[in-house]
């Protein structure tokens, strides 16, 4: 998996394995025999970015999704994921953090995935 990271921005290739998307399918009451890949799923991917690992320690809460689904994500393909973070604000004791994840192939846009966290 390479990686590229600038100025709060990282991007890797991914590819979504079909046996473990599968697996993940079922524990959820999603339609199973639909081969993209679930939006959700793409939690599985944020402790792959460097960028996040210092959050695996920390306790942070997810405050805030917004999800645009603009094609579907197929298993087995190679994508790239662009991890960026968009704002760090204190607020008194918190720390709130935005971050964006944007699944791309060449120039197509395929899920962009805006997310908020706070934590202490």
């Amino acid at each position: 998996m390479q990686h590229y990271l600038e100025d709060g921005i990282e991007i890797i290739d991914v590819l979504f394995n079909k046996e473990d998307v599968d697996a993940y399918k079922k524990t959820l009451p999603i339609e199973k025999d639909v081969p993209s890949v679930p939006v959700l799923y793409l939690a599985s991917i944020w402790p792959e970015f460097s960028m996040f690992e210092r959050f695996l320690e920390k306790e942070i809460y997810l405050k805030e999704t917004s999800v645009d689904e603009l094609k579907a994500i197929d298993v087995d393909t190679i994508y790239k994921a662009k991890l960026k973070n968009e704002k760090i604000k204190k607020v008194k004791s918190f720390t709130i953090y935005e971050f964006s994840l944007t699944i791309t192939s060449g120039n197509d846009i395929y899920t962009r995935l805006n997310q908020t966290f706070v934590g202490k």
